[in-house]
């Protein structure tokens, strides 16, 4: 399953169906999640990212995507948490 229900308002994603929306490599996104500029959440052993966390991410790092982009990003992410 690559959605958890954490409380009735916060779904979580994992870390292959985000690199797969965003993307990137794992690399990239265990960067991102070093330098702190992609919150994260680990229940068990594994690694989630809630959808807020995600699309402020993308809105403040604008430059590490093609600006065109960064709204198709948006609404895949969007789409994907709201099924």
């Amino acid at each position: 399953e690559n959605v958890r229900l954490l409380t009735p308002a916060v779904d979580l994603c994992k870390i292959n169906l985000l690199c797969m929306l965003l993307q990137i490599s794992k690399r990239s996104l265990q960067r991102y999640r070093s330098t702190g500029a992609l919150p994260y959440k680990i229940l068990g052993k594994k690694t989630y990212y809630s959808e807020d966390d995600v699309l402020k991410f993308l809105s403040e790092h604008v430059k590490d995507f093609q600006k065109d982009d960064v709204e198709f990003y948006k609404a895949r992410i969007h789409n994907f948490f709201n099924k």
